[in-house]
């Protein structure tokens, strides 16, 4: 896929309120649970989640991939803690501070376009990162990991959901390739376990997401197959085809054991 078609598709992702995605949003998650996430995750696990890692006032937040921006600044919002969001698509980094300006949060909240396995921000600077089913973006995922761990201080926390996959087939890996947003570039538990050891971190926690992993999948699926017209409007046929074979697919490798949701919290060493 050419970088004009990446971005293209970032750019359509991050467009919470065209109509297709209004109305497949408001399928997923109602007016109440939407915050402008693009993962499967809920304000109330956002909650859990931030209570976990420990976030207090006094701390500074880095969310890498932060698309619109709205679990930072419900992040924020909860815990009083400064919030920085990297990501690398304009339409998400301008949505992301509007929606902390509307908020009244642009002190404690803001966001950097930017390649997070660029990582540009100094050394130790940063109490905790987090990141939401992003890590599948990067190809060179050690990169991103050295890269976090330099900006973190030392005994600093990184929290990161992500897709964890087994081999799959061929035609498999086209649908998955096809209808995703963007390209994917999948690991396996075990390689992530593995990066996470050479970049220098010390796993505390690692816990595996099942069955409400499968019933978001599901509502992505039965969304976008509702609103296949609405979608097709605003992508083309073939795209909205190819975004319900995409969470099929992903269905099937849930099922079949290949594909899992995995939360990894480590601290940094050193």
């Amino acid at each position: 896929m050419s970088d004009d078609a990446v971005t293209a598709r970032y750019s359509a992702l991050h467009r919470l309120d065209s109509p297709a995605n209004r109305l497949i949003r408001d399928t997923i998650w109602g007016r109440e649970n939407d915050v402008g996430q693009q993962s499967f995750v809920t304000p109330r696990y956002l909650d859990e989640l931030a209570g976990r890692i420990g976030l207090g006032a006094d701390d500074h937040l880095l969310d890498v991939g932060s698309g619109t921006g709205g679990p930072a600044v419900h992040i924020a919002r909860r815990t009083g803690c400064r919030v920085t969001g990297i990501d690398v698509n304009a339409v998400g980094v301008d949505a992301g501070t509007a929606l902390a300006e509307n908020a009244g949060l642009a002190a404690r909240v803001d966001f950097h376009r930017g390649d997070a396995a660029e990582m540009p921000f100094a050394d130790a600077s940063l109490d905790a990162a987090l990141s939401m089913n992003v890590l599948n973006v990067f190809p060179d995922k050690r990169r991103v990991l050295a890269g976090l761990h330099r900006v973190l201080r030392p005994g600093g926390t990184l929290a990161f959901l992500s897709g964890t996959f087994g081999p799959m087939d061929d035609a498999t890996r086209t649908a998955m390739a096809r209808g995703g947003r963007v390209p994917q570039h999948y690991d396996s538990l075990d390689g992530y376990r593995r990066m996470l050891g050479e970049t220098g971190f010390v796993i505390e926690e690692i816990t595996e997401y099942v069955a409400d992993f499968r019933v978001q999948m599901t509502r992505w699926h039965d969304a976008y197959l509702a609103h296949r017209a609405a979608v097709a409007a605003e992508e083309g046929d073939q795209q909205a085809d190819d975004h319900i074979a995409y969470f099929a697919a992903y269905l099937r490798l849930i099922d079949g054991g290949i594909a899992a949701n995995h939360l990894f919290i480590s601290t940094r060493s050193g």
